[in-house]
């Protein structure tokens, strides 16, 4: 065989074998690898499937942690933007009145005494009877007085004679002169004459009875000028000054009005009642204001014109200091707030406005319950927090829902 033929017979023998059936291990291979193909082909969309599922997650989750932020950002502003209303501070006249109440009482009571002890014999008016200065009022027994009276005065004639003609010295005459006053003294003793005009306040014992210089038989009341006497609470006994002006008001005269001032202030606080005792002098020339009528008054306690007044429930005290609350308010905010709603100029009431709090000490000249005369401390225009209802500190931002400019 030549060269030429064995390498044809080569040839022909790889053809073959190209040609031949894959043996069994070859097919499994071609298997193995096919699976395998297979096999990954269905894990990618599995894949795909989860990644998206968890970036659906993770957008979720990002959506909601921006959410929440924002939705706790939002309340966090809600919550510390707190609605207040403020007063405008101003200046005005300002009075402060006390009212009180009391009775009316004589420019003078007097007890009707007698000097001598006696049985009464007479009592010659009634109680609220005029009594003109000089009346007798009343008149115990007077025999024995007068019959010393009568005494005196012979004794006193027979002195003189006698002095006349040279019996008796001067001073034995003088001496007779005087027993004879004394017995007209005691004669008038017997007797109580009214001090002045008046009326005849209370009648206390009746005809008959004994009477000693230590018992009262009545009382005589002089109201050509009379008092409205009043008891001032302790609390408010500093207000108290002699000359004030007072108005009264009497229940029996519906729609009048008297004014006077105060004229005496006891120097004492009674302990049962904790009150101090005043009195105001009224003119009473038509005798209508009678001792023991109810009366009403307000007494003008202090004045003040062109003054700042603020609300006494826009301060507090700390220890001896005092302290309001500034509202600046915030124009930028107000400004950003109409550029988003595209809302014009609007006022207080319509929209309401933002600002920041300024905690400011300030000095009290006048203080009531009501209100506060404010010493230095404050300038007319700004803006107070009316009514503390809680705890402020400076920077805290506050939204105006209104504002006031009348104390009441």
């Amino acid at each position: 065989m030549g060269m030429e033929e064995k390498r044809l017979s080569a040839e022909n023998r790889d053809n073959l074998d190209k040609k031949k059936p894959d043996s069994l291990n070859d097919k499994l291979k071609k298997i193995k690898i096919s699976g395998t193909i297979k096999k990954s082909y269905i894990w990618i969309p599995l894949v795909v499937f989860i990644v998206a599922i968890g970036l659906t997650r993770s957008i979720g989750a990002l959506k909601k942690i921006f959410f929440e932020e924002k939705q706790k950002k939002e309340i966090v502003e809600i919550t510390e933007t707190i609605p207040v209303k403020v007063y405008k501070v101003k200046r005005m006249d300002f009075k402060d009145t006390l009212p009180v109440m009391g009775r009316v009482e004589g420019f003078r009571e007097i007890d009707i005494r007698f000097d001598g002890k006696g049985i009464l014999e007479s009592f010659n008016f009634e109680e609220g009877e005029r009594i003109l200065e000089g009346d007798i009022i009343a008149s115990i027994d007077q025999k024995d007085a007068l019959l010393k009276l009568k005494y005196a005065g012979l004794e006193m004639e027979k002195s003189k004679k006698l002095y006349d003609i040279g019996g008796v010295d001067k001073m034995a005459l003088d001496q007779k002169k005087l027993e004879y006053e004394s017995a007209k003294r005691d004669l008038e003793k017997t007797n109580v004459y009214a001090p002045s005009d008046g009326y005849l306040g209370s009648k206390e014992q009746d005809v008959g009875a004994f009477i000693t210089s230590q018992d009262k038989i009545g009382t005589f009341v002089d109201f050509g000028e009379v008092y409205s006497a009043f008891d001032i609470i302790e609390e408010d006994s500093s207000k108290i000054e002699l000359g004030q002006n007072v108005e009264i008001f009497l229940d029996a005269y519906p729609g009048a009005s008297y004014t006077g001032t105060i004229d005496r202030i006891s120097p004492m606080i009674e302990g049962r009642t904790r009150t101090q005792k005043v009195k105001v002098e009224l003119d009473n020339d038509k005798g209508e204001m009678k001792p023991g009528m109810f009366t009403r008054a307000v007494i003008n306690t202090y004045e003040n014109k062109d003054v700042l007044i603020i609300p006494s429930s826009a301060f507090k005290k700390q220890e001896n200091k005092y302290f309001v609350y500034i509202v600046h308010p915030e124009e930028k905010v107000l400004e950003e707030l109409d550029a988003k709603s595209g809302a014009g100029s609007e006022t207080f009431s319509e929209k309401g406005e933002f600002g920041i709090v300024e905690e400011r000490e300030v000095r009290i000249a006048y203080l009531t319950h009501d209100v506060a005369e404010i010493g230095e401390g404050l300038e007319e225009g700004e803006l107070i927090i009316r009514e503390l209802h809680r705890d402020y500190k400076d920077k805290d931002r506050v939204e105006i829902t209104e504002v006031q400019e009348t104390i009441f």
